[in-house]
């Protein structure tokens, strides 16, 4: 990946991020998602920082605006700001990802998964009127535990598999697709 990117490159990675987005529009198994392969894939490959930023973050919150639209969800709610704070965090991170093979990739989709775990459910305890979770440490705990059942009827059975799982599925098609976009691509300059 080379510092320029192309026009065309920039556009391969734009249209991969919005496939990745739409995947959410479907029916799918809880939590098994493109959304933290989309920050991964945006931090790591796109060279241009507010790119890297803006592509994903912008496909995200059309893919929110859609699930209203049909109707999958009732709209947007305040604790989905920590949900987005997890996603830039996962995109910065993912930015200092140098070379985005297998290892590293499979690293970035755990801690990621971890993150959003972490992030988001920190924002229900903050978000909540404190009585349900106080604004203790016990509370916090709490809050962590009553949001493990909502990961045991999942796909595969465990608390964070399918974030993890979902992330390094989708981590293999972006990156894989990406891989073979510019293969051709310099395949075909190589012929022309």
């Amino acid at each position: 990946m080379m510092n320029n990117q192309s026009k065309t490159s920039i556009l391969s990675i734009a249209v991969l991020i919005l496939f990745a987005a739409a995947t959410r529009l479907f029916p799918h198994y809880p939590n098994f998602t493109a959304i933290g392969a989309m920050a991964i894939f945006g931090g790591a490959v796109i060279k241009d920082k507010k790119l890297a930023f803006l592509l994903p973050l912008g496909a995200l919150f059309l893919s929110d605006v859609c699930l209203q639209l049909f109707g999958i969800t009732q709209g947007f709610y305040s604790g989905q700001l920590f949900v987005y704070a997890a996603f830039v965090l996962i995109t910065a991170l993912a930015t200092f990802i140098r070379k985005p093979g297998f290892a590293n990739i499979t690293l970035a989709a755990v801690w990621s998964g971890l993150i959003f775990f972490i992030i988001s459910n920190v924002g229900v305890w903050i978000m909540s009127d404190g009585i349900i979770y106080p604004k203790t440490m016990s509370g916090l705990a709490a809050c962590f535990a009553a949001a493990l059942p909502f990961y045991k009827n999942e796909f595969f059975g465990n608390f964070l598999l399918n974030g993890i799982y979902g992330n390094m599925f989708f981590s293999a098609l972006l990156f894989g697709a990406y891989f073979l976009v510019q293969r051709s691509r310099k395949s075909a300059t190589a012929v022309a």
